[in-house]
């Protein structure tokens, strides 16, 4: 049974690394950006701060939606992945086979929503100037810094 829980427990580990994988392209709190859900939000975000152009927003549009739905895809596999695991049932014979598939094929998905999320923010950070991704970094380093200050409390 101990092992079990720790497989349970890795399972839920890389479902929540796996649900913030496909972020943005890093703009703002989180583990890879604070737009995950809402990339449109992410995109006015950064045409305020970083004063993008017409020209900008409409590539950056472009990245947002070419990816859109390989993202999407991976959060409905991830979501049908953390029903199965409800639905398991501990008693059954096959409960750690069953288990320890779902747990691989979460791992799967959070290497896919990594390697998105990366893609996706190079692709973004192409279209910027040096001096937007000079500001876009001091933006990311200040927010650290409050990160740090808010939680590092001890």
């Amino acid at each position: 049974m101990k092992a079990v829980t720790v497989i349970l427990v890795a399972v839920l580990a890389v479902a929540g690394t796996a649900s913030f994988a496909y972020a943005g392209p890093g703009f703002g709190p989180g583990p890879m950006g604070g737009f995950a859900r809402d990339p449109e939000l992410m995109l006015e975000h950064m045409t305020d701060h970083l004063d993008l152009t017409a020209d900008q927003q409409a590539a950056i549009e472009n990245i947002i939606e070419a990816n859109r739905a390989e993202g999407q895809a991976i959060r409905e596999q991830l979501k049908a992945n953390r029903q199965a695991i409800q639905a398991l049932d501990p008693a059954d014979a096959s409960y750690e086979a069953e288990l320890n598939n779902i747990a691989l094929s979460n791992g799967e998905l959070a290497t896919a929503g990594t390697l998105l999320a990366v893609r996706v923010k190079s692709e973004v950070k192409a279209v910027l100037t040096d001096e937007q991704i000079e500001k876009l970094q001091r933006g990311k380093e200040r927010m650290k810094k409050r990160f740090k200050k808010r939680f590092d409390r001890g």
